[in-house]
């Protein structure tokens, strides 16, 4: 080895070295909580590995999660028994279980943490939990079954999307906790997203294929996306269930349940234009995506798998099969300090 190739490896191997040193001192761990919507517990996944590192019982059948900006706990729900589980990420035990309304889905929280929008879907009503006070403070009702809640960025509002019965969206005010204006998406609303500036809500409903863009500015339906499906596609009975935007604001993937297809749009042109749609292992569901906007996780129920996309090549990069009987659905991230 002559002198200059010694040099230089000296030189890559002390860029590594340093590279190492900074990966090891600002990386922080984040976990990936999987509901088990067919048992009691939710499984814990590392982002960084794709594996299971663990699971904590939170009660039967959870069925929401909600992560606050701050990352210091994780809120679950549960419908077999009224709860909300209030639980430290670090070391995944239970702070404290509150009752709560019947047959609770899924929740959202404001930015500070202070206010819980649960969904009590066999009251209809919407439910607000004071995390300071510990108790509920409010009880918003509406039409047909309450099923999602959805904050906006700056915590102004929150977005509820009751399924069923009903073919609005709610705006609630999160001063007041009552309702301010109604969106009427022509059919049942189910899964909802919001973009990163608050500007728009990404809504699947019933009956399409596809889903609602709503401007939040007008509080009406701005345009539709479809999904790209062969004739014979079109021609077999599915839904969308399932639908996240990405943090750079650019993209939304969303799901197609029965053909088991996801599908990725163009969002920065309106309507949206489909750049990409590929199968994924069993019925996808819930959609979920990292803070730093690399990977999405798609939710399969009738697979027990949790399928990790890289979001930049839009190919599959981990398929994390999970326990027989758990059927995952609702998926968060938290990011420990």
């Amino acid at each position: 080895m002559n002198t200059r190739t010694l040099f230089a490896l000296v030189v890559i191997l002390a860029v590594s070295s340093v590279m190492a040193t900074v990966v090891a001192e600002n990386g922080q761990q984040q976990k990936l909580y999987v509901l088990s919507s067919g048992s009691n517990d939710a499984i814990i996944i590392d982002v960084a590995t794709n594996e299971i590192i663990g699971s904590i019982e939170v009660g039967g059948w959870p069925h929401g999660v909600a992560i606050p900006e701050s990352n210091d706990v994780v809120y679950f729900v549960t419908e077999a028994d009224n709860k909300l589980v209030i639980v430290d990420p670090v070391t995944d035990k239970i702070l404290g279980k509150y009752p709560i309304g019947d047959t609770p889905n899924e929740l959202d929280v404001t930015p500070d943490g202070r206010f819980l929008y649960i969904p009590a879907r066999s009251d209809g009503v919407y439910e607000v939990f004071d995390t300071v006070k510990k108790e509920i403070v409010a009880r918003i009702p509406t039409k047909g079954l309450p099923h999602n809640a959805v904050v906006s960025p700056d915590g102004r509002f929150m977005y509820l999307s009751p399924q069923g019965d009903n073919d609005l969206i709610y705006v609630a005010d999160t001063r007041t906790h009552t309702i301010t204006a109604t969106i009427n998406t022509e059919h049942g609303p189910r899964p909802i997203a919001i973009s990163p500036d608050g500007k728009w809500l990404y809504v699947n409903t019933d009956e399409l294929l596809g889903f609602k863009v709503l401007d939040l500015e007008k509080n009406e339906v701005a345009s539709t996306a479809y999904y790209g499906l062969t004739d014979k596609e079109k021609a077999e009975r599915s839904r969308s269930h399932g639908v996240v935007a990405t943090p750079d604001g650019k993209e939304v993937w969303s799901s197609d349940v029965n053909h088991e297809l996801v599908f990725v749009f163009d969002v920065t042109q309106n309507p949206p234009k489909q750049i990409a749609r590929f199968e994924n292992p069993g019925d996808p569901y819930w959609l979920t995506v990292t803070p730093d906007g690399k990977t999405v996780y798609v939710a399969s129920a009738t697979d027990d798998t949790v399928t990790a996309y890289d979001v930049a090549s839009k190919k599959q990069v981990a398929v994390i099969q999970l326990p027989r009987g758990k059927a995952p659905k609702r998926m968060q991230i938290v990011t420990l300090p």
